[in-house]
């Protein structure tokens, strides 16, 4: 029987991508970095008849330690050594060299864009996101501002909170359309619904066949209304009463 050694990585059946290999060296360095790792080892070595290869699983740990320090002391110094060889074949020195490594950085933050979300179509998410993530190398060349998420997540929130709250004022309104339908006025309303996306336009159909439009702004402030009769004529003693109410939250109080 063959003595194989057990491989740290599990194998694939096909080839790997680039990406499975990626995924592959990450597990594969953090098997070999981690303290579990080390007490079996330990554990291991101490076996009255050690596996052959236990050899090479230590040679390998010690190399991903030095790695690890490495990684610390570029994460932590701003300048490192490195030893490299000039691949020219008629280096000085057999193309032995010693190489020093300056890392600078600096506060700019990388250039962040919308990349997929999930925000209704009709918030105007772009807009937003011209306005605040800029490109911070401009196709014409020109300067632009600096990015803020912040202040991105902050407009959007609002966006969104408007958003639905207008769509629960909708909601209720309908509600108060239905109490209405049930009692025995003349002139109540007959049907509330919204004619666009976003829930800033409306439509009310009052049972004696007279229609309004209403325009609401984004914090769901009344800003127009326009009520016609079946002579297409406008109503104006209605639009100023519907205008009164000034918000969707309290405009079904005056309907019904």
């Amino acid at each position: 029987m063959e003595d194989r050694a057990p491989s740290l990585i599990p194998e694939t059946q096909s080839s790997p991508t680039s990406l499975d290999a990626e995924i592959l060296q990450v597990r594969q360095q953090t098997l070999l970095s981690s303290p579990s790792s080390q007490t079996l080892l330990a554990r291991a070595k101490a076996q009255p008849n050690p596996s052959p290869h236990i050899t090479t699983f230590e040679k390998r740990m010690k190399e991903q330690q030095r790695q690890n320090v490495q990684n610390s002391y570029r994460m932590c110094a701003g300048a490192t050594m490195f030893e490299a060889r000039d691949p020219d074949p008629n280096a000085v020195d057999e193309g032995w060299i010693v190489g020093v490594r300056i890392e600078v950085f600096n506060r700019r933050s990388p250039s962040l864009r919308i990349h997929r979300h999930t925000i209704p179509q009709c918030i105007p998410l772009q807009h937003l996101g011209s306005k605040y993530l800029p490109s911070l190398v401009p196709s014409d060349g020109k300067p632009s501002g600096p990015q803020n998420i912040a202040h991105l997540v902050r407009d959007l929130r609002r966006e969104l909170i408007s958003y639905h709250l207008r769509q629960d004022a909708i909601v209720t309104l309908g509600e108060r359309e239905s109490i209405g339908a049930d009692s025995e006025q003349q002139n109540g309303v007959k049907e509330v619904k919204s004619v666009d996306a976003e829930n800033r336009d409306m439509r009310i159909e009052w049972e004696d066949g007279t229609v309004g439009r209403i325009a609401v702004d984004s914090r769901g402030n009344l800003e127009k209304v326009v009520v016609l009769n079946h002579e297409r004529s406008r109503i104006r003693d209605k639009e100023r009463s519907v205008l009164s109410a000034k918000t969707l939250g309290k405009l079904a109080q005056t309907l019904v």
